[in-house]
């Protein structure tokens, strides 16, 4: 490795790559279970120096995970083959706005809440919002193919890219889609490097599409008796012709821990859900007095909309801090998992994560993106308990198998990674896994892109 440590420095400088054992640790983890070292980082700041860098890679067939801020929660930026990571947060600079065409190209180190602020001051936003948002970077973003609250109305990464440069694994650089809103020129590879967590290549620009901020927004709340009547409710609202900005759902625990770490003084129900409306002011006035009565009908209590700007973010809060709250409350460390299922399939999505948190003795408490069918079982646990840790793990297979079941997917948001590989064929089946391995064949036939990574 001592050449290849040579080369890199005379490629990036001799500031930009990290060897000592104390520098690669922290590049061992992400915000996942999963741990393994690197042999070296490396931190590049242009797109000529991930060329360079990834084609020395291929030339000694060394491995390369690509890593943003390391957010991932499957263990998508662990470099599990050892090798090299490349940091691309210096790539970080937000090269265009363009307030006509509504687009904007960015490298992949941006952050994407300090994209947001800046897009604010045209009046813009890109539509995913990841509730890492204060510290993901945009290239993980694409690569994880990021969702968030918003996706019910707005759609997850992937239908937010116009275009990409990619540094593919031979150290060639190309360009796919276009910065135009239209384009069917070519199959489109667009979609296919975003949310392919990094087997394919490196992504080193992106061309976004935006949209103006609405004019108006209602935030509402409403508690529930039970999780699976707020699960209920969601198709009852769509049902009803309504798409909101976001539904989401808190349950019990998290209602508990983050009434006592943040004094929010939620109602101590089963579950409360968090609704948005978005559009004109008559819109979503309109919008909400239905909503209203559709809640009413399911049976839910205590309906509410935000009538100050302090109401307004501490319903907000109430899902942003929803996993920290749990350490902070239980001292345990929150495991949040991710899965989807069809929205009618929600009250039953709920009671498999509660039967299965009850079968394996373990503390569940449950979040949603309701909108869309996602829900988010976090478990808690004690982390140096290795029987509670191998508890724990089980719930995978029990979860993932319980979800196909239902028609589900058993990744919505949070990608592969390690932690659902092995569920990969079966959701899809043997044939579509190969028609898959024989895709990253084409694209890094030497296997240095993430090895190990979304079940490949």
């Amino acid at each position: 490795m001592k050449p290849v440590v040579e080369k890199l420095k005379s490629i990036v400088g001799t500031e930009n790559v990290l060897t000592a054992y104390e520098e690669r640790y922290c590049y061992s983890y992400d915000a996942s279970w999963y741990r393994a070292m690197p042999d070296v980082v490396v931190r590049p700041h242009t797109t000529k120096e991930v060329g360079m860098i990834v084609k020395l890679a291929n030339e000694e067939k060394i491995p390369i995970t690509p890593r943003g801020a390391g957010t991932n929660l499957t263990g998508g930026a662990i470099p599990v083959k050892g090798g090299m990571v490349m940091d691309m947060s210096g790539m970080n600079r937000i090269l265009e706005i363009n307030r006509t065409n509504l687009t904007a190209a960015v490298e992949p180190g941006v952050v994407h809440e300090e994209l947001e602020k800046e897009l604010a001051k045209y009046g813009l936003f890109w539509p995913p919002d990841p509730a890492s948002s204060s510290a993901c970077t945009m290239g993980g973003a694409l690569a994880e193919c990021a969702g968030g609250m918003r996706v019910l109305k707005y759609g997850t990464a992937r239908d937010w890219v116009l275009g990409l440069e990619v540094v593919l694994p031979t150290g060639e650089v190309i360009k796919t889609g276009a910065i135009t809103l239209k384009s069917v020129t070519g199959f489109d590879l667009t979609r296919l490097f975003v949310g392919s967590e990094g087997t394919l290549g490196i992504i080193t620009k992106a061309f976004l599409k935006l949209r103006p901020i609405p004019e108006a927004l209602i935030r509402m709340s409403a508690a529930f008796r039970e999780i699976e009547t707020a699960g209920l409710a969601v198709g009852k609202i769509l049902e009803a012709g309504i798409v909101p900005t976001i539904m989401e759902i808190v349950n019990i625990d998290f209602i508990r821990s983050m009434n006592k770490w943040l004094k929010l003084g939620l109602p101590e129900v089963d579950a409360i859900m968090i609704i948005d409306l978005d559009g004109t002011r008559e819109e979503v006035d309109k919008l909400a007095g239905k909503v209203e009565k559709v809640l009413k009908d399911v049976g839910a209590m205590d309906i509410k909309r935000a009538t100050t700007a302090k109401e307004m973010e501490d319903l907000y809060l109430a899902r942003k801090a929803a996993y920290p709250s749990l350490f902070q409350v239980l001292g345990k460390t929150a495991v949040p998992d991710d899965y989807c299922v069809p929205i009618n399939k929600l009250p039953e999505a709920f009671k498999l994560a509660r039967e299965t948190a009850q079968k394996l003795g373990l503390h569940t408490a449950m979040l949603a993106h309701a909108g869309d069918g996602n829900i988010h079982p976090v478990w808690s646990v004690d982390a140096r308990n290795l029987e509670e840790v191998d508890r724990l793990l089980k719930c995978y297979p029990e979860m993932c198998r319980g979800v196909l079941k239902l028609g589900g997917s058993v990744s919505a948001e949070h990608g592969i990674g390690i932690g659902k590989a092995p569920f990969v064929e079966e959701e899809y089946g043997k044939k579509v896994v190969e028609i898959m391995q024989a895709i990253k064949k084409v694209f890094d036939p030497n296997n240095i892109m993430n090895p190990g990574k979304k079940g490949l």
